[in-house]
């Protein structure tokens, strides 16, 4: 859990490396959280306005934590363009999110791992 409270201290650091288990926490609570709104939302017509205002909260957190995560794996951000790709885009994205880390990386240190500036 504490992944998922850690993206959101460090929400605008784009440099750095994120690990494989600070992502996907991250990922998985979110989608859990998600899932709890739509839940809501089939019973009560007005949490959809609730569930767009959390999106909205987490895209830069998880912005931030996916270009990480491309940096432990060796990779640029400038890889997020692969979305654009129609059909595989997304896929081929969480592919690469879900490679194991790479010692060798031009990038810092886990960050999670340091105190924060």
């Amino acid at each position: 859990m504490n992944g998922y409270f850690d993206a959101w201290k460090r929400y605008a650091q784009f440099s750095g490396r994120a690990s494989l288990e600070a992502f996907w926490m991250f990922f998985l609570v979110n989608c859990l959280i998600s899932l709890v709104f739509v839940l809501l939302e089939i019973f009560f017509q007005a949490t959809w306005k609730i569930e767009a205002l959390y999106s909205v909260l987490v895209f830069l957190p998880m912005l931030s934590l996916t270009v990480r995560r491309l940096h432990d794996t060796n990779r640029s951000a400038w890889w997020l363009l692969v979305v654009l790709v129609p059909a595989i885009g997304m896929l081929v994205l969480l592919m690469l999110l879900a490679l194991p880390s790479e010692s060798d990386s031009d990038f810092a240190n886990y960050p999670q791992n340091n105190e924060m500036l």
